[in-house]
């Protein structure tokens, strides 16, 4: 079981993502690096994705990115617990993204999938 929003688990994330043959018919030509922070707990996490394959960096909330989510850790946890769904906390002003709409919304098939398995890795809030 891991702690929600942190190292270890985007790490098992990642691990999951990488393992899944679902995310890997969908995000092969995929390349792109996401930035999620939890603005109350000051955590940024980078989602590299290069064909992909994810890996997973601790990072300052600054850094360049492709796209970038920002939220409370409450967001996070509506997201995380599956009682919203991303693009409802994005619309609704709780999650704020900053990126190419366009492109974004173009990867939101695989997108999603991030969220199912992030919704399905144990963890504790």
């Amino acid at each position: 079981m891991v702690r929600y929003f942190t190292k270890a688990f985007f790490d098992e994330l990642a691990g999951r993502l990488n393992a899944d043959p679902e995310w890997g018919k969908k995000a092969g030509a995929i390349a792109a690096k996401i930035v999620l922070t939890c603005t109350d707990r000051s955590a940024s996490f980078l989602l590299d994705i290069q064909g992909g394959r994810v890996a997973v960096h601790d990072v300052a909330p600054d850094v360049p990115a492709d796209f970038k989510f920002e939220g409370t850790y409450e967001a996070w946890t509506q997201l995380g617990k599956g009682e919203k769904d991303f693009q409802g906390l994005v619309l609704g002003g709780k999650i704020r993204f900053r990126g190419s709409m366009p492109k974004v919304m173009a990867l939101m098939g695989p997108l999603s999938r991030i969220t199912q398995l992030a919704q399905q890795v144990p963890k504790e809030f």
